[in-house]
């Protein structure tokens, strides 16, 4: 066989096996992305689920209807192991903005300051959330801590201006 006749048959045979080569890169490389995708999908369920447990005695501490009685149980649910994991899980899973955050605040409860200073307690509890909304939603937000609370407070903008 000549150079001539040769060409062709390599030509022949190998698109075939160029053509079935790149398409199981391409399977693997698409199978690899749907794989980290679910894994994402996972792991931002189990942040929401975090973030759901730890906010919810915070959301029936700073409802108008919730009894005394309810907000005693939202107070010491804080303090039970179920939060506590819920705690862990946040620091251990999320984001350091959202480890910051939460640290602030809860130091900000442990200290009660918002007996002395309910601007900065509020200010730690409305990063909190915008934290939770960047890592759970748009890192790229342009709310800031205060738009987080608005809707919860009617007397905000007296407490923004203390």
């Amino acid at each position: 066989m000549t150079d001539m006749e040769i060409m062709p048959l390599i030509i022949g045979l190998g698109a075939p096996i160029l053509i079935a080569l790149g398409g199981i890169i391409t399977w693997f490389l698409k199978s690899r992305k749907e794989d980290l995708q679910a894994i994402e999908e996972r792991a931002l369920e189990r942040r929401i689920e975090t973030y759901n447990e730890l906010l919810h005695p915070l959301i029936v501490l700073f409802s108008k209807n919730a009894s005394k009685k309810t907000k005693d149980l939202a107070t010491s649910k804080m303090g039970s192991v179920e939060y506590r994991k819920a705690a862990f899980n946040l620091i251990t899973f999320g984001s350091d903005e959202m480890v910051v955050s939460y640290n602030e605040m809860m130091q900000s409860f442990y200290k009660n300051e918002a007996e002395n200073d309910i601007k900065t307690a509020m200010q730690k509890f409305a990063s909190f959330i915008l934290s939770i909304r960047k890592d759970v939603n748009n890192k790229n937000t342009k709310l800031r801590e205060w738009d987080m609370l608005k809707f919860m407070i009617t007397d905000i903008d007296k407490i923004i201006k203390k």
